[in-house]
């Protein structure tokens, strides 16, 4: 697979002991069994990779080429069980998130999901497909889901 990584996002990838072999693997998986989002445009899409221990996320786009253009790739330890209070229910507001599920073809929606972290606890914001139930964190929602994580490990130090 072709991959584009700007110098910006290839210092991302350093900087956050990121592979370029596991992002890789990462965007072939989704395309291949197209589980991820895509943003409205079909132009860009998000994929997971789901470890024992760490979710990654990979935003890209495909090349007029058959190559992909990696945007950002962000990871959290975070272990996401699912909605929070179970099953999924109907809200009458709309509270869609911009992103489409691409084997659904739903609008995912911003729902609170379970998550835990060194056996603490907490509901967070997902991104939801109200279909298939996938669940997706994201990039901005990340940014706090770090910081959490940090203070858990400080407080167990």
């Amino acid at each position: 697979m072709d991959l584009n990584v700007s110098d910006e996002v290839n210092d991302l990838l350093k900087d956050n002991g990121f592979r370029i072999e596991e992002i890789q693997e990462i965007i072939e998986k989704a395309e291949t069994n197209g589980n991820k989002l895509k943003d409205s445009d079909g132009a860009v899409f998000l994929a997971k990779g789901v470890s024992d221990n760490l979710t990654t996320y990979a935003v890209y786009s495909p090349l007029d080429n058959g190559a992909f253009e990696l945007k950002s790739a962000y990871a959290h330890k975070m272990n996401v069980a699912g909605l929070t209070g179970g099953d999924f229910v109907e809200v009458e507001y709309d509270d869609e998130n911009g992103w489409i599920c691409n084997n659904c073809n739903e609008a995912s929606v911003d729902r609170n999901v379970d998550m835990s972290y060194l056996d603490v606890s907490r509901p967070g914001p997902g991104m939801v497909c109200p279909k298939c139930g996938e669940i997706y964190i994201s990039e901005g929602v990340n940014k706090t889901l770090k910081t959490a994580e940090s203070i858990l490990e400080e407080k167990r130090a």
